[in-house]
Order: structure tokens, then sequence, then C-alpha cells
């Protein structure tokens, strides 16, 4: 049988074909490698092979090495150089341990600085004074501001679809603004002067759910109010109702509103009575709806019947044009907010750039708010990664540590607030997945 695997050979010759210079040094900085790349962009020569990088920083030649940095905070690092002899880089300097847990190398990567050779003054200029562009949309109390293509579809789709009354449903990662083009919807539609109602639909336990969307007559129930209670819909009647997290809606309550859809009427708990309805309906989830109705987890006819038009908002790493804008709109923000003058650097907004933003938008968003509160000076600093107990993680599988390191967070900030509903805003997610993640650690 043929072997695939590349040689050992074969993998030095491509790392010195790489357009990124690369550089490899051991745990005290002692240059053990460089690829033809590297001493391009440099401007150095292989004399520097075995040589300790700290060399050429105490001669001037390097003003700040990130390899260094690297094996100091044992944590990547990334650095722009503006060195004396012309030269414009980025290095990224990555740590690489041994079996044991204890550094063993650190490896280098050097790009050209030339595709942000404009940022500087764009920056400065941005620093100076914001103003909304064609691209900053008004939204109620928020905007959305897009640059990037993807993001620019998305609107371009939610404004023609809101001049409709056709339900849709907005699908994406948690974080990525659903309910932020939903109200947008709302905004522009013919609804936009009557009443905008966001209903989570994992927020509020199942038993209570069909109460609190379709109401109930006096006696309904023990312990309802006497009086009986007028349901969400009551109040949602010629506005939009949003129902977020759409997926956690329980199945009963699913054909439910599949009726209401159908016939636009619905009957409060306890009534005979249907109540003709005109709600426009806007939906949004960040679960796979296929793969739950393919799991019986979700009415293949009701999913139809949401989905009129589905709008798919790509998360942040995908749409990196939008970072940049929504850093400075964040930090417009929170510096007027709390009365603090600060301002975002090239290095710093590279950084948010490479970061991959799991969270999306309400990371970034809550990033920059610490970021403008915790950093020194008036600049702001790029939060370095919590040192990671390697013993500590040995006793783990990876999933199995992720869990204890998720508990263990959402002990600790527990004690801070009094309800579930402050935690969430605090720790930047949605109230149903605090809800969630408490109950799976019986908490």
């Amino acid at each position: 049988m043929k072997n695939n695997f590349i040689t050992n050979e074969d993998m030095i010759k491509c790392i010195d074909e790489s357009n990124d210079g690369i550089m490899i040094s051991d745990a005290e900085g002692r240059i053990l490698y460089v690829n033809a790349s590297y001493l391009v962009m440099t401007k150095l020569d292989k004399s520097i092979l075995g040589h300790n990088i700290d060399e050429y920083v105490s001669k001037g030649i390097i003003t700040q090495s990130s390899c260094l940095s690297c094996i100091k905070y044992r944590r990547t690092y990334t650095h722009i150089h503006h060195e004396k002899n012309g030269v414009e880089i980025i290095t990224v300097s990555r740590p690489i341990y041994s079996e044991n847990g204890e550094l063993k190398y650190t490896v280098t990567n050097v790009r050209d600085i030339s595709s942000y050779v404009n940022l500087n003054q764009k920056l400065t200029e941005v620093n100076k004074k914001f103003t909304p562009s064609s691209h900053d949309i008004e939204c109620g109390d928020q905007e959305i501001i897009a640059n990037s293509p993807e993001m620019m579809q998305v609107i371009n789709l939610a404004k023609t679809v809101s001049k409709v009354d056709a339900s849709v449903l907005i699908l994406g990662e948690t974080g990525v603004g659903k309910d932020v083009i939903a109200s947008y919807i709302h905004k522009k539609s013919p609804r936009a002067n009557n009443r905008f109602i966001t209903l989570n639909c994992g927020a509020i336990p199942g038993e209570l759910m069909e109460s609190e969307l379709f109401g109930y007559t006096p006696g309904s129930f023990t312990g309802g109010l006497k009086e009986g209670k007028k349901g969400i819909l009551h109040y949602a009647q010629n506005g939009t109702l949003f129902l977020d997290e759409i997926g956690e809606l329980p199945q009963y309550l699913q054909v439910k509103l599949l009726r209401v859809l159908e016939n636009r009427v619905y009957s409060p708990i306890g009534s005979v009575e249907e109540i003709p309805i005109d709600t426009r309906i806007i939906a949004a989830t960040n679960q796979n709806i296929k793969e739950q109705i393919l799991r019986n987890k979700f009415r293949e006819d009701l999913y139809y019947r949401l989905s009129v038009v589905t709008i798919n908002i790509p998360p942040l790493r995908e749409r990196q044009a939008d970072i940049i804008p929504l850093a400075v709109h964040f930090l417009k923000r929170y510096t007027s907010k709390y009365g603090i003058a600060k301002k975002l650097e090239v290095d710093t907004l590279i950084q948010l750039q490479q970061y991959d933003w799991p969270g999306n938008v309400r990371e970034l968003k809550n990033m920059i708010e610490k970021m403008v509160i915790l950093s020194q000076g008036n600049t702001l600093d790029f939060p370095s990664s919590n040192n990671v107990n390697r013993e500590e993680m040995s006793k783990y599988k990876l999933k199995e540590y992720m869990e204890h390191t998720e508990k263990e967070y959402l002990c600790n900030v527990k004690d801070l607030f009094s309800s579930t509903r402050q935690m969430a805003e605090a720790i930047g997610v949605d109230h149903s997945t605090v809800v969630r993640k408490f109950k799976k650690y019986n908490l």
C-alpha cells in the first residue's frame, strides 16, 4: 500500500518555500531554524542561527521580540514591527510544549504588513471623529454596523422582506444579532408604529410558555390570577411577535403555533372562543432545525410555515470586514458611557481580526467594554489568554476539562448576582443558555 504521509525532508522543503517567514527557537530564545522568507522580510542572514534573539534586541536591530514575549508569558504573542532598517512586519509567536507540559520551542510566523499600510492613517481619522456612514443602518435604538458583502446581503434581504407580511426564520449562531435583524424588519415594515414583542422560547419553562403565549381565562388552573391573564398574542395584535430560540418550543406548543399560523386565530387556556389575530411572526434559532426535524424534535410542517423566507446570518469570523467598524462603534459607545478617553491602535486591531470570535458580535461588544474599563493608559489592550494549569488539564479529556472549567466559572459568577437574568446579561449570553447550563450542571 502506498504511503501517503509526507516525509520529514519534504516537510522541511515545504516550510522553506512558504510565503510566510518562519523562525523556530528553543525555550531560551536560541534560533534553531529560519526559512528564506524570514530572512528576506527581516533583512537578516543565516548567521543568526545558533544565536539568541535577545542579542539582536540588545543591539537595537530588533526593537521588540514577540518570541521573547511568548517565552516570558507562555502564550501566543503578536507584535507589529517598525524597525530601523525600514522593515514593517507582523510577527506571531506561539509556544510549543513537550509531553510533560514544559516549554520546548517557539514558532514565529512573519507576514508582510503591506496589506495594512493605510490602516494606521484610517484609524487615526476614526479615533479623531467617528461619523455614521451609509452602512450604519439605524434600527430603533440600535444600529446595524455592516461593511462586509455578506452582511449587506443579509440587510438587503431583510429590507425586501420587511415590505410584505410573510413569516421569516432567522438562522445563525448565538450572538450574531438575530434579534437586531428581526427588529430591523419590524421597523421597516408597515407595522412599525405597532408593538414589537420578543418572546424567548428557551427562557420560560414549558409549563408556563402556553399561558404566556395564549393567556388564560379566570379559574383555568390552580395558581392562576383570579381575573385571568392576557397572553402575548393579545398584546402583539397588529404588530410583530419575535419568537427567539424557536427550537426550544415544546412539541405540543408547536402544534398550537402551527394552528395560529394556518388559521390566524388562537384560544386562551380555558376558553373555546377563537380570537382572530393579525400579527406578523418572525422566528429565530441557533440550532440546526433540519437536523431537529430528522430527530423528531421539531415539526416539519411548522418549519415550512415559519420559513417562508429564511435569513441566514453568517458568524463574525466569516465577515471580517465588519470587525473593525464594530469595534470602533462599541468603543465610541462605551467611552461615552463611562466618560473614559480611549483609542484603538493597530496592534490591537490586528489581534481583534485574528481572533475567532466564537461568541460573535455579542462577545466583541463585551470585550470592547471590558477593554475600555480595564486597559491602562489611553489605548485599549487586547486581553491575554488566562494561564492554564497544565497539571490540572492532564486529569481530563478535552470535553471533560471544558465542562469542568465551565461549571467552575458559572459557580463563581453565580455568587455575584441575584438572578439568572442579571447573570446572563453580565457574562454576555442568552438567559436561556444560563438556565440550560444550570440544569446541565445541577447548580
